[in-house]
């Protein structure tokens, strides 16, 4: 054992020296470098005092005479705290001074020569120990470290042992296995009763004085030796779990040694014991700081090489170059910033006007603004009355209020139909990319195209689908769920404003310069142009407007071309918004024979509208299809052009337009019975009429908070209606069937619609 000790002793010191070494040498080669400018020599870490605080608990186990193995099992071990105090030395070494106490013990029984010994001990420790932690040779980054500590100790301990009961009976063992008041060999051994230990430890070993040693020293030495692991929490604390073998300098714990007289001798060897404890520790001092450089970060940065630097090459150091990043060949000032000789923010090579008169309104290629597009610009910005923007209401705590209620959202009108649409308008409808469709009563629907958060973005859609033959189309804003004819935008539609905006620039932005003026000469080009001024108009309207509104491409729009979408059916009965609760941009089209057909998406590849179509079947739109309309009409996915990967992609719904198609996931529609609704629990007289129902009955809790019952669930109709009359017949009278699709509750004639073909 002691040679253990002096091996582990002479590592640590020999790993202090090997450390020392480093540092001093480091020192010494950074003095002599002849690059010692760059290479800052390296101080010695400053001692500062931050202790770490710990609170424990462990089992004590003993190792001594007791036993024939000299081991004690943990299940009997006796419980230990530990307290201590640790400040760190280096990274890898803490001293640490601690202070332990609990209970030692042990019980044999029938032991070779029936020996029957026990003793119990309190045990009080003070000490040191360094603890060393491998931090030289681990990951700095680790969350766990092993340890292994050694040290020194002073403890006492005051031993005691249970030879007789409460009543002051001694125990006399018997080969039997009992424990008796009465040895087995005394003249009287027939008189002897059975009695039990009561495991109190009222008698003093020391004072019993059995084997003749007199008044020993209850108080020792020991050397401590410990492993274990240290998790870090936090930068704060750390949880430490380990075991530590005390190893002591006297044999008298159990009061047993091998100078014991008898049945008592024991071994030669001291007594020792361990404790495997866990504990908590809290470290003062600051936080480490995140990506806290080491000392030697900048040993080797030549920093004179660094103060020359210059990495835009533009010929001032980056020390001194107010513009960093400026590129390569453009000339700059002293200050490294590129030349401005008009002097309006806008560098000579971004400038598309050299000369702009002095204190001018230039946009962002430095053009000078014209006092048209000055007033297009203060309008924009000032507009409170939903003109441009979308406009948003604010009670006096800062919390957004009744803002989908009162934005303005622009789009265009293309029709409102009482009746069906005839198949010729109903594919050119569905022709149109951003088609909308709104139910304004039972039987009455309008058809919008684009959502657009200002007017003259909804003026260019509007121009480009009378164009294409849609010559009712009007331009209408939504507001507070209802639609109204917007004013007229013939301002900056006039010939005037055109001219205007054609012969200057336009804004700051130069996607917004390229924007108006583009929107405003869309009334004048034919339809080869509309792309291009779509796409800058509604740069226009991303770029003038921070805010994130409402806003539709106008090119992805034009009914010209090829537009694919997915069909999730058509029913003869229509159907509420809870079939499609899942579906964002569902369009609804009444037929003239009187079906509505459900669409969804807008694609202009096959490919996307397939992923769409896959996401739909996904959901339980099993019926699901992809439809295909150019220029106004119906045609095939072939025709379209379409290349899948796989034939049955290309299988399109051989049924016409107008026939009945179930697109939905029959087994998504359920039936259930409602038994009861309640605002608390039912009354004794109903929960008796709900406890006789035969099958489970459900308790859901409504979105009004009242608690409804129901029985169920079933697939068919005509087995909730079977199971209802038996439910009535049983005196549950107001007993309906309610209908479900996907969880969301429908009708009954929408449910028996769906399940259906």
């Amino acid at each position: 054992m002691v040679k253990g000790i002096k091996i582990i002793l002479l590592f640590l010191f020999f790993n202090s020296v090997l450390y020392s070494q480093t540092e001093t040498s480091s020192i010494v080669d950074s003095a002599t470098s002849p690059s010692s400018y760059s290479n800052k020599l390296k101080d010695k870490k400053e001692f500062i005092f931050k202790p770490a605080i710990g609170i424990g608990t462990g089992m004590f186990s003993f190792y001594g005479d007791l036993y024939v193995k000299h081991f004690q099992a943990p299940m009997v071990s006796r419980i230990g705290y530990d307290l201590s105090i640790a400040q760190r030395l280096t990274d890898y070494l803490d001293v640490n001074f601690y202070a332990l106490f609990g209970k030692l013990g042990a019980n044999e029984r029938a032991e070779p020569n029936n020996r029957n010994l026990n003793f119990e001990s309190e045990i009080r420790v003070g000490g040191i120990n360094l603890l060393y932690n491998f931090d030289n040779f681990l990951p700095a980054s680790r969350d766990a470290s092993p340890y292994i500590s050694l040290g020194f100790e002073s403890f006492e301990f005051l031993s005691k042992t249970d030879i007789f009961d409460g009543n002051g009976n001694r125990y006399y063992y018997w080969s039997d296995g009992t424990i008796r008041n009465i040895d087995q060999s005394a003249p009287t051994a027939n008189m002897a009763i059975e009695i039990q230990r009561d495991y109190k430890y009222e008698s003093d070993i020391r004072e019993m004085n059995l084997d003749g040693f007199g008044k020993y020293a209850e108080r020792s030495w020991a050397f401590p030796v410990g492993a274990g692991v240290i998790f870090k929490i936090n930068d704060f604390w750390d949880f430490k779990i380990g075991a530590t073998m005390h190893f002591t300098l006297t044999d008298y714990i159990d009061g047993i040694s091998n100078e014991s007289i008898g049945n008592r001798v024991g071994k030669k060897s001291n007594d020792k014991f361990m404790m495997s404890s866990f504990s908590l520790h809290y470290k003062f001092g600051m936080k480490e700081k995140e990506g806290e450089m080491d000392d030697d970060t900048f040993n080797d940065v030549d920093f004179f090489a660094l103060d020359l630097s210059d990495i835009d090459k533009d010929g001032v150091s980056d020390a001194n170059d107010s513009c960093q990043g400026t590129p390569e060949g453009v000339p700059v000032d002293i200050k490294g910033c590129p030349l401005d000789d008009d002097n309006d923010n806008v560098p000579n090579y971004k400038d598309d006007e050299l000369d702009s008169p002095k204190d001018s309104f230039v946009d962002a290629k430095g053009v000078q603004l014209n006092d048209s597009i000055i007033d297009y610009k203060y309008r924009f910005y000032m507009d409170s009355t939903g003109a441009f923007a979308t406009v948003e209401r604010h009670d006096h705590n800062g919390k957004e209020l009744y803002s989908n209620l009162y934005q303005k959202e622009y789009s265009v009108e293309i029709g409102t139909f009482k009746k069906g649409l005839p198949p010729e308008l109903m594919t050119k409808f569905l022709s149109i990319g951003d088609i909308s469709s709104f139910n304004i009563d039972d039987s009455t629907t309008t058809y919008t195209a684009g959502k657009f958060n200002n007017l003259l973005d909804a003026e260019i859609r509007k121009k480009q689908l009378v164009e294409q033959g849609l010559t009712d189309a009007k331009v209408v804003y939504k507001q507070n769920g209802k639609f109204y004819n917007a004013p007229a935008y013939s301002t900056q539609l006039s010939n005037n404003s055109t001219a205007a905006a054609t012969n200057s620039a336009v804004n700051t932005n130069p996607a917004t310069n390229s924007a108006i003026n583009t929107s405003i000469k869309s009334t004048t080009t034919n339809n080869s142009s509309t792309n291009t001024t779509s796409n800058s108009s509604t740069n226009t309207n991303n770029n003038l407007n921070n805010s994130n509104n409402i806003s539709t491409s106008i090119s992805a729009a034009d009914s010209k071309g090829i537009v694919l979408r997915v069909q999730l059916g058509a029913y003869k009965n229509r159907l509420s918004k809870n079939v499609f609760k899942d579906i964002n941009d569902l369009i609804e089209i009444k037929t003239e024979d009187g079906l509505y057909k459900y669409m969804t998406g807008s694609f202009k590849t096959f490919e996307d509208a397939a992923k769409h179509k896959v996401d739909l079947l996904l959901k339980g739109y099993q019926g699901a299809f992809i439809t295909a309309y150019k220029d106004g009409k119906r045609v095939t996915l072939t025709e379209a052009g379409a290349t899948p990967q796989k034939k049955e992609d290309l299988i399109e719904q051989s049924t016409s337009d107008n026939a009945a198609v179930n697109g939905v996931n029959k087994k998504l529609v359920t039936f259930k019975i409602q038994v009861g609704v309640f605002k608390n629990e039912p009354p004794p007289d109903k929960a008796a009429k709900l406890q006789s129902v035969k099958g489970l009955v459900t308790k859901e809790i409504t979105p009004t908070g009242l608690n409804r019952y129901t029985v169920g669930p079933f697939h068919d109709y005509v087995t909730a209606q079977s199971a209802k009359n038996d439910l009535v017949k049983n005196g549950i009278d107001d007993a309906f069937i309610l209908a479900f699709f996907n969880g969301e509750y429908i009708t009954i004639q929408e449910a028996l619609e769906l399940l259906k073909n």
